[in-house]
């Protein structure tokens, strides 16, 4: 068979053609002893775009590859498998332990990923640190990007309880990796508009608290998106997967670090160490926790649910009927994979595009200053997984615990959580973007977004967009006179 073999700086790549069956394995073993006896290469690439059979001794030689490539914290990347070879190992039942692609590029993509997992790993003492009064940090540069958080639909229509079908958003779990809001699954409207309720999507998972009175969660796995189970929601918040920097966290509190605490020790960093945080964090992470307290929403947000005094959902006249709030913790010692935002206050938030900031957050001026920040973050919980003392890849971690770990619940997490251990993923939002690209059955008018019409479309409460249009002009009037504050304070 046509064997050849090109060096890509410390990536080998690997092409061959023919048929790679026992006779063939056996040339393939004899060229891969003498690469593999360098015990510094770590990442290979099979290119078998001009393969078009493969056996079970092929299949022998790839797992063995495998393996002692892994064993060197690197990895075997496979591209231009044919039809025919794709279908033996899908029937060996390989495939998903496999990293396939269909191309070369994608697959020295992905290679350098884990080159650049391996030098960060080898590099872990010499990175920055910081310790503070809470713990101490480690952070791991991640991609300059810029970065924004998507908002699709309206928190507004949520706290009104609102929503119809016709403020439903539908996309596949591949198009939304990091995300938080309010929505369900089903097949049909159904299915799920009486029971939406909080949802996080992350590492390509979906988990959801049906509002169905059980107070029991889902969660769905999906093995290969094939865009026929659809997420649906009237309200998200998307991240962008690249973040901009890793942290480990180690809390050095007793009973470990309040989230409201560590997102303050967050804020305080980025205002000292990053040019380009603005006020606003989006953050996904592996967190152990000490102990979980929790804030559940009880009933769908819609329409026909919708408080008879015409007042919000969060109203004191309607919040007991309509949320419970953890006094005591709900778990102990759990881990969690979460994502959320947070927004500092005592920032010139005047940067960003107001209604994006109000469509997105619940803003009370009245309270805002007592806390200094706004915080919101969903996790899924699972039994306590063992976290590595050293990481930099998020996305890998968060996808080995929710197929290895035992899932226990999803919830929306209260700022008294406790954690004692995290990885976080942290992006330093540049903009807040109205969003419905991407969402299936959804068109963009030409002039304004759907987003945008649906947020401003109110006859059946017609005080809501004055009341509306009060909270912006008053919110504006808060971010002034907190700006004033600092001014006063930096003078």
């Amino acid at each position: 068979m046509d064997i050849k073999v090109r060096r890509h700086g410390d990536t080998v790549v690997v092409s061959m053609g023919g048929r790679v069956d026992a006779y063939g394995s056996g040339e393939l073993d004899t060229t891969l002893k003498e690469l593999l006896a360098d015990e510094n290469l770590a990442c290979m690439a099979f290119d078998m775009a001009e393969v078009r059979y493969l056996s079970s001794a092929g299949i022998r030689f790839i797992v063995r590859t495998m393996k002692i490539l892994r064993s060197r914290n690197g990895a075997l990347a496979i591209c231009g498998l044919c039809q025919y070879c794709r279908n033996v190992l899908d029937t060996a039942g390989m495939t998903r332990s496999l990293n396939i692609f269909p191309t070369r590029s994608e697959a020295m993509e992905f290679l350098q990923s884990v080159q650049w997992e391996r030098q960060a790993l080898e590099n872990w003492d010499r990175m920055e640190s910081a310790d503070s009064p809470i713990g101490s940090f480690r952070f791991v540069p991640g991609e300059n990007s810029h970065s924004d958080l998507k908002v699709t639909g309206s928190l507004a229509e949520i706290f009104h309880s609102r929503v119809d079908e016709g403020h439903i958003f539908s996309r596949g779990f591949s198009q939304t990796e990091y995300s938080i809001g309010v929505g369900g699954l089903g097949d049909v409207a159904a299915d799920y508009m009486k029971v939406l309720g909080s949802m996080l999507t992350i590492g390509g998972t979906m988990a959801w608290l049906p509002t169905d009175g059980h107070d029991l969660a889902d969660f769905l796995v999906p093995r290969n998106d094939t865009g026929s189970v659809l997420i649906r929601t009237p309200f998200n918040l998307t991240l962008p997967g690249n973040f901009n920097e890793y942290i480990m966290f180690d809390s050095s509190e007793e009973g470990g670090t309040t989230l409201d605490r560590l997102y303050r020790g967050l804020f305080l960093l980025a205002r000292r160490r990053r040019r380009d945080f603005k006020g606003v964090l989006g953050v996904a992470a592996w967190m152990q926790t000490s102990e979980l307290l929790a804030g559940t929403m009880m009933r769908s947000p819609i329409r026909e649910f919708a408080p008879e005094n015409k007042r919000t959902i969060t109203d004191p006249s309607n919040s007991e009927e309509w949320f419970k709030r953890d006094v005591l913790p709900r778990y102990r010692d759990v881990t969690c994979l979460t994502c959320g935002v947070g927004v500092d206050l005592s920032s010139d938030l005047s940067v960003y595009d107001q209604s994006g900031l109000y469509a997105a957050f619940y803003i009370d001026p009245a309270t805002a200053g007592e806390r200094g920040h706004i915080l919101n973050n969903h996790a899924a919980v699972f039994e306590q997984a063992r976290m590595p003392e050293k990481m930099v890849c998020l996305d890998k971690m968060v996808r080995e615990v929710s197929s290895k770990a035992e899932f226990k619940d999803m919830r929306k997490l209260r700022d008294n959580t406790r954690v004692t251990r995290a990885f976080l993923g942290v992006s330093y939002i540049q903009r807040l973007v109205r969003d419905s690209s991407g969402w299936l059955g959804t068109e963009m008018p030409a002039s304004r977004t759907i987003a945008e019409k649906r947020y401003r479309e109110e006859a059946d409460f017609p005080l809501v967009p004055e009341k509306r249009e009060a909270e912006i002009h008053k919110f504006q009037r808060f971010l002034e006179a907190q700006q004033a504050k600092l001014s006063a304070q930096g003078k």
